[in-house]
């Protein structure tokens, strides 16, 4: 659990771009008070250096995904859905329909209807209606 930690803040941090990592050790204060820490110190690592201690590096940060990229591409063209169960470790992956989980914006392309103009004040805020004779 806690490697998986580490490796998943040095992949982040890799991604990101920094060149150093800081890693703080936290203690309880009490043991019922989950509120309430103890910084007990901090190290400061070089990202790459730190990286190659743990063993990751670049091609088995991106080697899950590279696995699935190369699964799907030996698939029909499609539209598909990775889902992970959250129950389980499992990936699941969906063949859906090319119409499936499109946007208001793109379902309504020909059918725009000209929205009302707003009146606003000297603010930028939008002005309250005002009854047709007084306009």
């Amino acid at each position: 659990n806690n490697a998986f930690k580490l490796g998943r803040w040095t992949a982040q941090a890799i991604l990101a771009g920094c060149d150093t990592m800081k890693i703080g050790y936290v203690s309880r204060q009490h043991p019922n008070d989950p509120w309430s820490h103890a910084v007990l110190g901090v190290n400061t690592h070089m990202t790459d250096g730190f990286a190659d201690q743990i063993g990751l590096t670049r091609n088995n940060m991106f080697g899950i995904l590279r696995t699935i990229i190369d699964l799907v591409m030996t698939w029909e063209d499609g539209k598909y859905l990775l889902l992970k169960d959250p129950t389980k470790s499992v990936l699941r992956i969906y063949d859906v329909p090319f119409d499936s989980f499109q946007s208001d914006d793109e379902e309504g392309e020909g059918d725009e209807e000209e929205e009302e103009v707003q009146e606003l004040d000297e603010d930028g805020n939008i002005a309250p209606q005002q009854p047709a004779g007084l306009r």
